[in-house]
């Protein structure tokens, strides 16, 4: 920390004798010197040096009345003027009364007549020191004011580690006063312990003294004050060096980070659990079944994931009203809870779904007796609002290695058995098993599709505009991939997007994506309008380190401005490799291109990659604006995401918008851009042209 210099007045003399003479010689000898008072008795001399505060008093020491001594014996009395320096002056050569003028306080004694060189240099050299004492007294006092005034904790060391100073928010935060500190070894007074073990800990400074450095404070460490309140601190300690490199002491700052602890951990289980049930969200699942196949590798056994669904539910929940179907989720994840062991994980996905994870599963026999246990929980009807109702649940099953070697996979065919379930009547539990062989065959032929669309280039971009939500101003838009069958039917992106990512082939769709995206903004250009252009990349192409070469060859060529060009990347491809993901972003925000997070909320969603990550935009996923104004869950969701976005400066988008009521709530809550059907569907790169043209 550098210390600003105090401002240190022009210097003040004041010069009293009672012959009109004298005055007259010392004031030729310093008038270039200092700003000169002048007095010609001891009286009008103590009225001067209280009103003015000289650095220096010239003072004679016979004077009729008052003498010179009684002056300053009068002058050290009063705390006003006792820091004065005096130096007297007479005709007098005795020793006595040069001692009795330093004994009353004076530095310096001067003789009658004058030697004007040496009187002139002693005068100056003592006045040189006394305005470097004030400066160093005025320093001290602006560096005392400084360091009570903040809102850190500070205390300063000897070389021994005894206290030498303090200041309130250390008091306040050890329990001791400095008075009753000074001098004590630090730990005495700033006790430390791990928050963990609540071991001791070692005091930084100690560290900062032998190696001469800054050494920051251990994580997790609590100080235990005085009257033995915990407060969980962090910060550094650091050696006080002089300007010769001489080690003078140590200080250690540190400040109570226990609010905002507290609410990081209450942000980071909000971010992984389900608001409304309090379980395991997608976020912590996909941690979970990792972590279960993971364990199935190294113990050679199997995993099963049992994606249970409430038949109907939608059905009960729009007749009961979502206040009530709220309370049935809740009691329905309570009675799930109530078969699964320590190991078992309990998720909920949303909506009515929820996922049971068997990490050690050893025979088939063990899923058919858990999902029959399921269906047991469910034989009693709820009781809502006084009134009864019958619900049931189909279940899906996905065994690890058998039917699926990934968490995608895994989920996946989880999904699909579950959809058996239901077409087979609801009420049962379905495996993935050869009988869903027809799905696999479309999966297939969805994939040579994919190829040799890619291929023939004959992917289509579609275009949905972002607009400001209080004007209607069109503000971007969106690049959706499109693709066809042989007989001219659209297939829908959530099919074949997530092939081409399992297939490897989202790399070639996105780079011709970003392409015709970029050469339509041009033509947009051309016609006068300068809409930029979001286009989704996938977690294949955000971790090739070519991704950011290509953009900027590609808008060279094109000749189109960076601020043009958005991309949107989901939370799983950010959190891949966050190191690389770092410098990826890093270097997309050097070129000018703006990035933004898809979907936000949905996966990996932690707030220490957010203060990591250079990223511009967040998007509000469209599956909590949908169901924000009827699902006390969403609504949250969705208000907890603006607070994020509005304090940490980022923009923000809603997707999915289709109704004015939910629009509105948007603007209400802080959010002013956003996109859906209530605006505009997709629209191909033609009609795009007449809605920009509008």
């Amino acid at each position: 920390m550098q210390i600003m210099q105090a401002i240190v007045p022009a210097a003040k003399i004041l010069l009293v004798d009672d012959q009109a003479s004298s005055l007259l010689v010392l004031r030729e000898l310093l008038q270039d010197l200092a700003t000169l008072y002048f007095a010609t008795d001891g009286v009008q001399a103590i009225e001067l040096a209280v009103l003015h505060r000289p650095e220096l008093i010239i003072l004679d020491i016979e004077m009729p009345g008052m003498d010179g001594l009684t002056v300053c014996r009068s002058l050290k009395s009063n705390p006003a003027t006792q820091d004065i320096a005096v130096v007297f002056v007479t005709t007098h050569i005795d020793i006595e009364h040069e001692i009795a003028s330093l004994n009353e306080g004076g530095i310096d004694f001067l003789r009658k007549p004058l030697h004007a060189v040496s009187s002139r240099m002693r005068i100056k050299n003592l006045l040189d020191l006394s305005r470097y004492s004030r400066q160093v007294a005025a320093e001290r006092e602006w560096l005392r004011v400084t360091l009570d005034s903040i809102g850190d904790a500070v205390i300063a060391t000897d070389l021994d580690g005894k206290i030498s100073f303090m200041n309130p928010i250390a008091e306040r935060m050890t329990g001791w006063l400095a008075r009753e500190a000074l001098f004590r070894p630090i730990e005495e007074v700033m006790q430390l312990r791990d928050a963990h073990s609540l071991e001791p800990h070692w005091n930084p400074i100690y560290f900062a003294l032998k190696e001469q450095r800054v050494v920051a404070m251990a994580l997790n460490c609590q100080l235990v004050s005085r009257t033995g309140q915990l407060y969980q601190v962090e910060d550094s300690a650091a050696p006080i060096i002089d300007s010769n490199g001489h080690c003078l002491g140590s200080i250690v700052v540190f400040h109570d980070v226990s609010e905002s602890m507290a609410l990081a951990l209450k942000m980071s289980h909000l971010a992984n659990h389900d608001p409304l049930t309090n379980l395991p969200n997608r976020v912590l699942l996909y941690d979970r079944i990792e972590q279960a196949i993971k364990k199935a590798e190294q113990l050679h056994h199997k995993s099963a994931l049992l994606l249970i669904d409430l038949d109907h539910f939608k059905y009960v929940n729009d007749s009961i009203g979502h206040n009530l179907g709220d309370l049935l989720i809740k009691q329905a994840s309570e009675r799930l809870s109530s078969i699964c062991d320590a190991g078992t994980t309990l998720a909920r996905l949303g909506g009515d779904e929820f996922v049971m994870v068997l990490p050690e599963l050893w025979s088939i026999e063990e899923i058919a007796l858990f999902s029959s246990q399921v269906h047991s929980q469910f034989q009693q009807p709820f009781t809502l609002d006084e009134k009864k109702y019958q619900m049931t649940v189909s279940i899906g099953v996905s065994i690890y290695p058998d039917d699926a070697q990934t968490i995608e996979m895994v989920m996946r065919h989880a999904d699909v058995a579950m959809f058996k379930a239901k077409s087979e009547g609801r009420n049962r539990t379905s495996f993935f098993s050869d009988e869903l062989e027809q799905q696999i065959i479309y999966r297939h032929q969805l994939e040579l599709l994919l190829r040799d669309t890619l291929a023939n280039r004959q992917l289509q971009v579609y275009y949905q505009p972002k607009l400001c939500l209080k004007t209607g101003k069109l503000l971007g838009a969106e690049a959706l991939a499109r693709m066809q069958n042989q007989q001219g039917q659209w297939v829908s992106p959530l099919e074949f997007i997530p092939l081409a990512e399992e297939t490897g082939l989202i790399v070639e769709l996105g780079l011709q994506v970003l392409r015709q995206a970029c050469q339509e903004c041009l033509s947009w250009q051309q016609l006068g309008y300068q809409v930029p252009v979001s286009v989704n990349i996938a977690a294949a192409q955000f971790a090739d380190p070519q991704l950011v070469q290509q953009i900027k060859d590609l808008l060279a060529e094109l000749q189109i401005s960076a601020q043009l060009l958005e991309l949107e990347v989901t939370e799983s491809a950010l959190m891949l490799d966050v190191s690389k993901t770092q410098s990826m972003l890093s270097q997309l925000r050097a070129s000018g291109i703006r990035t933004s997070i898809d979907d936000f909320g949905t996966g990996y969603s932690s707030l220490s990659y957010l203060k990591k990550f250079q990223v511009d935009v967040l998007k509000i996923d469209k599956s909590f604006v949908q169901e924000m104004l009827t699902d006390r869950g969403d609504m949250e969701i969705v208000k907890a995401v603006i607070s994020l976005a509005q304090s940490m400066n980022l923009q923000l988008i809603a997707e999915g918008i289709e109704n004015e009521a939910q629009k509105d709530m948007l603007i209400k809550l802080g959010c002013e851009v956003g996109q859906g059907y209530l605006f505009s569907k997709p629209l191909s790169a033609a009609n795009f042209r007449t809605y920009v043209c509008q």
